[in-house]
């Protein structure tokens, strides 16, 4: 039987070209990757080392993408006799509001080092990031200087407020800034906007 060898994974900028020819939008992409609420599709196309689509990750999109739905039907139907067990079609939708109009996401918050972490959308990978920040800046012995830490679901950006301390130097704010970029994959910091690193996944 033939398999896939000597695989090279598309670039950030040919994935971001495959996601403008279909006109899709992040969330859109990540359901097609099949990716969880953890790992955000822009992972993949921005920050200074995106994410590696792994080669059994990107057959799963492009079988999406030129299979009819009975075809895929027939796929799912494989895996389920060969003994796998997992849900497809979308879960029935929860009561809606009287307006007919989706309720709006529920934030998240927690304290942490003494910040104020808030996920505007209550995301679980929006909360794992800023945990993650959290730990980096107190290891850097600057968290008393971040007062909160807001991800901003609906444009995907996270915004902090630092305390007004006119003691505050520019090698604390770095400390904070290298925090942020190690762990949040957009933010802004001094007006300006930046995309952070995260380590490339594994294929499987």
């Amino acid at each position: 039987m033939k398999t896939i060898q000597n695989y090279l994974p598309p670039d950030a900028q040919a994935l971001r070209r495959l996601q403008d020819r279909l006109g899709h939008g992040d969330a859109q992409m990540a359901e097609l990757a099949g990716l969880d609420a953890a790992v955000p599709w822009r992972s993949y196309i921005g920050g200074p080392e995106p994410r590696a689509l792994g080669r059994q990750r990107l057959f799963y999109m492009m079988a999406r993408q030129v299979l009819d739905e009975a075809q895929w039907r027939r796929v799912l139907a494989a895996m389920r006799e060969a003994g796998a067990r997992f849900d497809y079609d979308d879960p029935a939708p929860a009561s809606a509001p009287a307006s007919g109009d989706p309720a709006p996401p529920e934030a998240a918050e927690e304290h942490k080092f003494g910040m104020l972490l808030v996920s505007g959308g209550g995301a679980f990978h929006e909360m794992e990031q800023l945990r993650e920040f959290a730990h980096f800046v107190h290891e850097a012995g600057v968290s008393g200087l971040v007062r909160r830490a807001y991800y901003d679901s609906d444009i995907d950006l996270c915004r902090f407020t630092l305390a007004d301390d006119p003691t505050t130097g520019e090698a604390a704010r770095d400390r904070i800034f290298d925090a942020a970029r190690k762990t949040i994959t957009r933010f802004e910091f001094g007006g300006r906007i930046y995309q952070g690193g995260i380590p490339p996944e594994s294929d499987g």
